[in-house]
């Protein structure tokens, strides 16, 4: 008799085993992507070796991608190529923005210039000074990490870091006024590397305008002669910092005569807009895994006329900011720290440079009477220092990997755009009938009512199923011994 019942135990510990062991299987199968070997799952690895669009992704730009507008030890501005450069066909729509990003080192200063070009810029880290000035205006204010600000085309502005141990770091897109995609710059002093626009008058014209000797042309558009060789940013004295930080808010020459009571008014009111704070606005989502900060167009008027929106997202190690879309934004988006896995469903393929779509060459106006139907996933590994884009209308996820993930971007055409999560207690797949949802998935009355209603979060969620859902009693030794009449 205690024979048998040791058989039953060990029958029962068996089978247990065995059906533990399968069901794991159907999970993995389930719920996981295919891997390649050497790569590791959600929440990291280097994200190499997914499908063959990980390695012909023309949404993702690596460091490599930039091209250098200006390197120094004391800083650099650096620009992405037109995005039509990449693919003429995908970024149609955004071929008049250029992505640039610009880091200065502790107390230095760019010098005044202008662009034939709006932008916008985010601070990612530091604090400084920016100062505008028109021949009816002058006005500096201060900018600190998470600041927005608007530059108006061809106003002339400077930058100073004055910071004395951290880096100023600036996002910016631009806007070319001019040319599609392409704009210039202008020095009305001479550096090592760019010449002053006073080059390209005569030394009549000079002299007539400035009233001056011709010999003080030299100093005009050559520069002193102890900046010879210096480039756009340079570094200054902590005096020199501090003076320029005391003028935060000056009032242009020609309200000198004005009595106190219109000084102080004029004092409140700013020629330009002054920057905001993006970080001091509410997260419009928000919870343990993750925060977004976004501000759109319709709620700040530096934005309005160019339809940007600008955002900014802190993700937790490990989490999930679930599957959604935007209906009518692109966004070009800038990873400040951390690494991450961003997988997007689109219906386009990349062959060698140019991406094409899945219409074939010459077909591309027969695009809305034709539909393929195929749809291809995108897979990167997105790190610190890289861009990549969301276009309208493609549902993308974003993973966190080894730490924690910070992004900022720029919202293209975002004033009548909105977004759309696929996931989450706020999905809008959850809102389709029931019936509707039977029929389209092909699926039982109750599965299909629970297909879209079991994530426990809004927005962000964790990748670790533990986190979940609470975790399940493991059975016991004395359960199994009970079942088999011990």
């Amino acid at each position: 008799m205690a024979i048998n019942k040791l058989t039953i135990t060990l029958f029962l510990l068996i089978s247990l085993a065995v059906f533990h062991c399968l069901a794991f299987r159907v999970e993995v199968q389930e719920f996981e992507p295919p891997r390649q070997e050497g790569q590791e799952g959600p929440g990291g690895g280097s994200g190499e070796g997914w499908d063959e669009e990980a390695t012909k992704n023309p949404y993702h730009f690596g460091q490599w991608s930039f091209k250098n507008f200006f390197q120094s030890k004391d800083g650099f501005v650096k620009m992405l190529p037109k995005f039509t450069k990449r693919s003429s066909t995908l970024f149609r729509g955004i071929e008049n923005y250029r992505f640039l990003f610009q880091e200065m080192q502790p107390n230095t200063f760019l010098v005044p210039h202008h662009l034939d070009a709006d932008y916008v810029f985010l601070v990612v880290q530091g604090k400084g000074v920016i100062g505008f000035v028109t021949d009816t205006a002058n006005e500096s204010f201060q900018i600190t990490k998470g600041d927005v600000v608007r530059v108006p085309s061809s106003v002339t502005h400077f930058f100073a870091n004055t910071n004395g141990t951290v880096p100023l770091r600036l996002a910016k897109i631009a806007v070319p006024a001019n040319v599609p995609g392409h704009f210039q710059v202008f020095f009305p002093a001479h550096s090592g590397f760019h010449q002053s626009y006073f080059t390209g008058f005569s030394k009549d014209v000079l002299t007539a305008s400035f009233n001056i000797p011709e010999e003080l042309l030299g100093r005009l558009i050559r520069g002193p002669q102890q900046q010879v060789g210096q480039g756009i940013i340079r570094r200054v004295s902590p005096e020199q910092i501090k003076e320029l930080t005391e003028h935060e808010h000056a009032t242009s020459p020609s309200n000198k005569h004005k009595d106190k009571k219109d000084k102080h008014k004029d004092k409140d009111r700013s020629t330009f807009g002054s920057p905001f704070n993006l970080l001091a606005q509410d997260a419009i989502y928000s919870n343990k895994f993750g925060r977004y900060h976004e501000a759109h167009p319709k709620r700040f008027s530096q934005l309005q006329d160019l339809d940007i929106a600008v955002g900014w997202v802190n993700m937790t190690q490990g989490s999930l900011f679930l599957p959604q879309y935007n209906s009518e934004t692109t966004f070009v988006t800038f990873v400040e720290n951390g690494c991450a896995r961003y997988e997007m469903a689109s219906p386009y393929t990349f062959q060698g440079e140019q991406q094409q779509p899945w219409f074939g060459p010459g077909q591309e106006e027969e695009v809305e009477e034709e539909m393929s139907g195929q749809v291809h996933k995108i897979v990167s590994r997105v790190c610190k220092g890289e861009v990549f884009i969301l276009p309208a209308g493609h549902p993308f996820a974003i993973l966190s990997q080894d730490e924690n993930f910070v992004a900022v971007g720029f919202g293209i055409h975002a004033s009548n755009s909105t977004r759309t999560f696929l996931a989450g207690q706020d999905n809008m797949l959850s809102n389709i009938n029931t019936v509707a949802t039977r029929l389209s998935f092909g699926l039982g009355s109750k599965m299909a009512e629970k297909l879209f209603t079991s994530q426990n979060y809004s927005h962000f969620a964790p990748t670790t199923p533990s986190h979940q859902f609470p975790e399940k009693p493991k059975p016991s030794f004395q359960s199994i011994f009970n079942l088999a009449g011990f």
